[in-house]
């Protein structure tokens, strides 16, 4: 005794046949033509080892084992399309989740969440992290994360570009406006953000590219992470790099000043990856839409 089940587009042939009593009329319902539905018919009747059809009159009328078959058949069929309409439910209801690091996740995505949650109609999750490694292991939808686009496994859509400038809070800025030209003050923290890898524009890269003659002050504060530098320059705590891109609403409102217009740029940007495909989806789009878009009341175009 065989514990093989039947071919399942044979099962699916036999149950649009037996419920319609026409191999033409169960083709159209299945989008084949009708040949394939006898094929199928044909192997599962030498499957089973029994007739399931007989013609009457150029009708389909089941045997007592169509009868049989179709009772089982059609109670475990209706079972999983419930399952799979229950489960269709449930993704569709699901969180969005994004992985990005701290500083992208506070200054820079966080204000796009309401508009993206409501383009969405699910709540829009942010996990952040530090490390690109962790990133990539993380459970999320999509990731933002620099690099220069190519993630293997991974499709890229650009956000921005690497364009830096120096920043610090009003009062600080006033401070190196009031001092002598191509100066800061002396006690006046740099905060740098610590990079061994040497992957973003560092301050030295920074005064070489852009020429900027300014001589920094020997202190330094060295912090593991963007959003952390950025929450001190905000603080009054020093003066920091900051990309373009992430504090554009700070810049546009006064909570920090450009100490110059010198800008150092790159070939590398914050990219929106996810698993291959995830962009054509409904989610995708309205996500890389709604990221890529002019952020409501910001004025950008």
């Amino acid at each position: 005794m065989t514990e093989t089940l039947p071919p399942l587009k044979a099962l699916r042939a036999f149950e649009e046949a037996f419920a319609r009593r026409s191999y033409t009329a169960a083709a159209k319902a299945l989008n084949v033509q009708q040949p394939a539905v006898s094929y199928q018919i044909k192997r599962l009747e030498e499957d089973l080892g029994t007739a399931l059809f007989t013609k009457e009159r150029g009708r389909l009328e089941p045997t007592a084992a169509a009868n049989e078959l179709f009772d089982t058949l059609s109670q475990s069929f209706d079972a999983i399309r419930r399952t799979s309409d229950r489960l269709r439910q449930t993704a569709s209801a699901s969180p969005v989740t994004i992985a990005t690091y701290p500083g992208i996740g506070a200054y820079w995505l966080s204000s796009r969440l309401p508009e993206l949650s409501a383009a969405l109609g699910v709540p829009a999750r942010v996990v952040t992290l530090v490390k690109d490694a962790d990133l990539l292991r993380e459970e999320a939808d999509c990731r933002i994360i620099f690099g220069k686009g190519d993630w293997p496994g991974h499709d890229a859509r650009l956000l921005f570009r690497e364009q830096v400038c120096a920043v610090a809070a009003p009062a600080q800025a006033e401070r190196v406006r009031r001092a002598p030209q191509g100066e800061f003050p002396a006690d006046l923290p740099v905060i740098e953000q610590e990079d061994p890898e040497h992957r973003w524009i560092g301050w030295d890269d920074w005064l070489r590219q852009t020429k900027s003659g300014l001589a920094l002050p020997a202190g330094r504060t060295a912090v593991n992470d963007h959003g952390l530098a950025l929450h001190m320059a905000l603080s009054g705590a020093g003066i920091a790099l900051a990309w373009l891109g992430v504090v554009e609403d700070l810049l546009a409102g006064g909570s920090l000043v450009r100490l110059s217009e010198d800008t150092a740029v790159s070939e590398a940007g914050y990219w929106l990856i996810a698993r291959p495909g995830f962009f054509e989806t409904r989610r995708g789009r309205t996500i890389l839409k709604v990221l890529t878009g002019p952020q409501p009341g910001s004025g950008r175009t």
